[in-house]
């Protein structure tokens, strides 16, 4: 059985053994044209769910906080326009006709412990005529460094420290602005992570989180998302929130590029010419030429509900719209998933995915992409395609570097990590100054992905990896290492005794829904 997939910058057609399941997502859902955004978000506003028209709630005196998400969603990059601009741009004509003063406006891209956005970014969201009006000294990115402008609010019923942005505490109304591409994203998660600081997040990005529930993924039986929640109504205690959620659809490639994500019954005679093509016009390419044209696809996304209101009242909105897009049944769960991870991240953008990356895009990410339980039987193999470069982006991924030669030679166990280094790590100085002033993640963030794969390290027998040259990173990680899919394959039919595959074909993205 022919599986065609990623590895890295490359496309390959991988034989299965027979009676393999190759999953496919849905086509993506109609969504609403660029055209209708401005009045769909006046719409929204106009009539928000749970909360007054947002006339009733600004005036001349009001403080507005429009905060929106980083580029780490919608992923991979959104071709321009972005939805960012279309309904800022629609939003600040209402803002303005309702009284509010440009003064008392502020925009800020709520990255919590991403990287920093620069300027040429933001404008390739915003716009010229947003950033013109607002950049620099009232559009930024949220600094969760910045001690002086962040507030303590007090701690949750369970404890947990809430330490915001004071632009948020001080603000007579927040409006966030989310794209929702995956149900991880969006809700009580916007504000409550995305302008918290370290403290605060520490509290639920922690591998207690999923010893026993593997759910981040989604917010149903997440104790990750309960203390989300629990951050984000002590914040509504303080300021008013009003989201606006766009409930994107799994448009990721443009019309030139679907052939990649579709399914063998749904291809056409062009279709299945291309996809045979396309593994051995690659392979002619260079590896610069192939990061180049994997790059160059933009994403092709539009949202299939827009929703304005109180979070609790438009989050579930946002659910049911992607569960509508996402979710795929299986009939029942097998014994080793086969995945060609691509040289794609959301937090390597503008970057090559990392060795840290590969492991958590993969375990974190796409092990945990499923509704009611794991796509993989306990005791189970995941094999990983992917070259595995040791390559670390010198701006980006400073953190992530030294999570590699330092933490990863001592430990791969989440819980040692935790008590030996997170704070080491979190309250570096160096680390910390390269978060503010030189765009690179947190220095706590390579601890919060590995986190998430803490649960998936446990529940499976075997993780191999297929595609670097030798062992030496898969040691690093943990993982074994396989010359080939076949040796792969057969390590995989030594653990189970049988094979039992399923391989997946993303992107574009979906959810498993194994029934029974």
């Amino acid at each position: 059985m022919r599986y065609l997939t990623y590895s890295g910058n490359n496309i390959l057609s991988v034989d299965l053994p027979e009676g393999s399941n190759v999953l496919y997502p849905k086509p993506p859902i109609r969504g609403i044209p660029l055209s209708a955004y401005g009045e769909h978000v006046k719409r929204c506003f106009e009539n928000p769910l749970g909360m007054p028209p947002l006339k009733e709630l600004v005036d001349s005196k009001s403080r507005v906080l429009i905060a929106f998400d980083d580029n780490c969603q919608p992923f991979p990059l959104q071709a321009q326009p972005d939805f960012r601009q279309l309904a800022i741009e629609a939003l600040l004509p209402m803002l303005y006709s309702y009284g509010v003063q440009k003064k008392n406006l502020r925009l800020i891209c709520a990255i919590a412990l991403h990287r920093k956005m620069k300027e040429h970014e933001l404008r390739h969201m915003l716009g010229d005529a947003i950033m013109a009006e607002f950049y620099p000294h009232q559009l930024d990115n949220f600094d969760a460094e910045d001690k002086a402008r962040m507030t303590s609010l007090g701690k949750t019923e369970a404890g947990e420290e809430v330490e915001i942005s004071s632009y948020a505490v001080e603000a007579d109304l927040i409006i966030y602005v989310d794209s929702v591409q995956i149900p991880l994203n969006g809700g009580h998660k916007s504000v409550g992570v995305g302008l918290a600081g370290y403290k605060t997040i520490a509290y639920h990005h922690h591998p207690e989180m999923t010893r026993e529930c593997p759910h981040v993924m989604q917010p149903d039986g997440s104790r990750m998302h309960e203390s989300v929640e629990r951050i984000s109504r002590l914040i509504s205690g303080h300021t008013k929130i009003m989201v606006i959620e766009f409930a994107m659809n799994n448009a990721i490639y443009p019309w030139y590029n679907e052939f990649l994500g579709k399914a063998p019954s749904a291809s056409n005679p062009l279709d299945k010419l291309l996809q045979s093509a396309t593994p051995a016009s690659m392979k002619l390419l260079p590896e610069t030429a192939r990061r180049k044209v994997m790059r160059s696809v933009p994403g092709a996304y539009r949202p299939t509900a827009i929703n304005a209101g109180s979070i609790d009242a438009v989050h579930p909105h946002t659910l049911t719209a992607l569960r509508d897009q996402l979710m795929i049944d299986v009939p029942r769960q097998y014994d080793t998933l086969v995945f060609g991870l691509p040289d794609l991240s959301p937090y390597a953008v503008d970057a090559r995915v990392n060795p840290v990356l590969v492991l958590s895009d993969v375990l974190g990410y796409v092990f945990n992409w499923f509704y009611n339980k794991p796509l993989i039987r306990r005791g189970g193999t995941v094999i990983i395609m992917n070259p595995v470069d040791e390559v670390f982006h010198p701006e980006y991924h400073a953190a992530y570097m030294r999570f590699y030669d330092e933490v990863l030679p001592s430990t791969t166990d989440p819980f040692e990590m935790r008590k030996r280094f997170q704070d080491l790590f979190a309250y570096d100085p160096y680390l910390i100054d390269c978060y503010r002033n030189k765009y690179a993640h947190h220095g706590f963030h390579p601890f919060t992905v590995w986190y998430w794969a803490t649960y998936p390290l446990k529940y499976l027998k075997n993780v191999i990896i297929v595609g670097p040259e030798d062992d030496k990173a898969c040691k690093r990680l943990g993982v074994q290492w396989a010359a080939d899919i076949n040796v792969a394959l057969e390590m995989a039919r030594g653990d189970n005794g049988r094979d039992d595959v399923a391989a997946l074909t993303l992107p574009p993205f979906f959810y498993i829904n194994v029934k029974g």
